[in-house]
């Protein structure tokens, strides 16, 4: 008695490459602030007898302030200190987008002997998938004269997407400081 023996077929799983569509822009807003200020411009106040500059009393919800470009400590007697900002710099952007490892491959395979070199007096034919190996007993007597395999399905399988997860921030850009009367 013979028998042949055909191990499940094994898969060579390629990396998958991922497939990137870059999505069309969003228009984007100018950013709004919630709170706003407003300062007055040099010499628009008269100058007062001791070199100080001489300005009307703030009207109500208002604060008399003084005004620097940057973001710098405010001097004595001006404890309120409010900083504004003209600008945001987008720092916002996705992880590089990959795949995982392929999963879920398979593939299946119709495994033939034959009594012939020729592959024409068919013994025995069975599918071979991935997870499942063939075996054939041959009659006593059969001798096998050549065998031949060809592909019925193939599973490619998937890759898990990964990255593209978003990172930064919007950050405030060119600030002013207003050093208020408390």
């Amino acid at each position: 008695m013979q028998s042949l023996a055909i191990a499940a077929p094994s898969l060579a799983a390629g990396a998958c490459a991922p497939r990137i569509e870059v999505p069309q822009p969003i228009p984007q807003e100018a950013p709004r602030w919630a709170t706003r200020a407003t300062a007055c411009v040099a010499g628009a106040h008269t100058a007062c007898a001791d070199a100080t500059t001489c300005a009307p009393a703030a009207p109500p919800g208002f604060l008399t302030c003084i005004y620097h470009e940057g973001d710098p400590d405010c001097p004595e007697g001006y404890a309120q200190r409010h900083v504004f900002y003209k600008d945001v710099l987008d720092g916002r952007d996705c992880t590089s987008c990959s795949c995982g490892d392929p999963t879920g491959a398979s593939c299946t395979i119709m495994a033939s002997v034959y009594r012939d070199a020729a592959c024409t007096d068919l013994v025995a034919s069975n599918l071979v998938s991935s997870s499942v190996p063939f075996c054939v007993v041959t009659p006593p007597g059969v001798d096998l004269g050549s065998k031949s395999a060809a592909v019925v399905a193939v599973e490619p399988g998937a890759c898990a997407p990964q990255g593209g997860e978003p990172v930064g921030a919007l950050q405030p850009a060119e600030p002013s400081t207003f050093c208020c009367i408390a």
